[in-house]
């Protein structure tokens, strides 16, 4: 009897790991743009569970996808790209940072 119970506990544990370990869920969003011609692509996706892996591998291989048209990332623009496309209002500019005084 106590092998048995013992038995019993270790499935009702693998079955939690295993349903707990299909809870898992991803969301991933990357925005792009061509320097040159200031078009836009936001690559994203969303999974839940086994499919969290693959919504990953859609976003990665969407970059690269475009990467070979020549899109980049913003943060991978150069300062005079960014300045060039925020002139021409495809990237909003850069909001000054707010200062908060603590008041006492």
């Amino acid at each position: 009897m106590v092998n048995y119970m013992r038995m019993l506990r270790l499935n009702l544990l693998s079955l939690l790991l295993c349903i707990l370990s299909l809870q898992g869920c991803s969301s991933q969003s990357v925005f792009l743009v061509h320097p040159q011609s200031g078009s836009t692509v936001r690559c994203n996706a969303t999974g839940a569970g086994l499919m969290a892996g693959v919504a990953e591998g859609f976003v990665e291989e969407c970059v690269r996808s475009h990467a070979k048209e020549g899109y980049v990332t913003v943060d991978k623009l150069t300062p005079e790209q960014r300045a060039d496309l925020e002139k021409r209002g495809v990237l909003p500019k850069p909001e000054p940072p707010t200062f908060q005084m603590d008041r006492m």
